[in-house]
């Protein structure tokens, strides 16, 4: 399965989409780079070090020059009392998607092929990983609860 189809089906299940976004909001962190880690484990993707720092700079790069200025002016569009041009807001919703999008290729072409190795019980920790290095995040908890929606 690819990151794409991963993300897509992982978001429709109940709990993560709410999770993402708190983690988001609330935590700083970056959602595609934690789909990302959650589809690695799951597929069985043996994903080294070196590997998790390019990926972490591949998204923070991403994620500060491309993504967060998109969402931004989505959510500007949203919250703006005179614009009331659902085709704009459409529009950009659509560019951020089509960022992230962008953001989830470049991720998977990045990530080795799956192995027999599977280390799904290790999912929540590895999450928790993924935020530590992406900003120091201790959301433990939060890790856990979306590593359990993603099963």
């Amino acid at each position: 399965m690819t990151l794409w189809a991963y993300a897509l089906a992982a978001w429709e299940r109940p709990g993560v989409s709410k999770a993402c976004l708190r983690l988001q909001d609330r935590h700083g962190q970056c959602v595609v780079l934690l789909l990302w880690g959650a589809w690695a484990a799951i597929e069985g993707r043996n994903v080294d070090i070196p590997t998790t720092r390019s990926a972490v700079a591949l998204a923070r790069t991403w994620e500060s020059d491309v993504i967060a200025p998109l969402r931004a002016a989505r959510r500007a569009l949203g919250t703006a009392a005179e614009v009331t041009d659902d085709e704009a807001r459409d529009l950009a919703r659509a560019a951020e998607l089509d960022a992230e999008h962008t953001l989830m290729n470049a991720l998977e072409a990045l990530t080795p092929p799956p192995s027999s190795v599977e280390r799904v019980g290790g999912l929540g920790r590895q999450l928790a990983a993924l935020m530590g290095i992406w900003n120091g995040s201790r959301a433990e908890t939060l890790a856990f609860s979306l590593a359990a929606a993603l099963r």
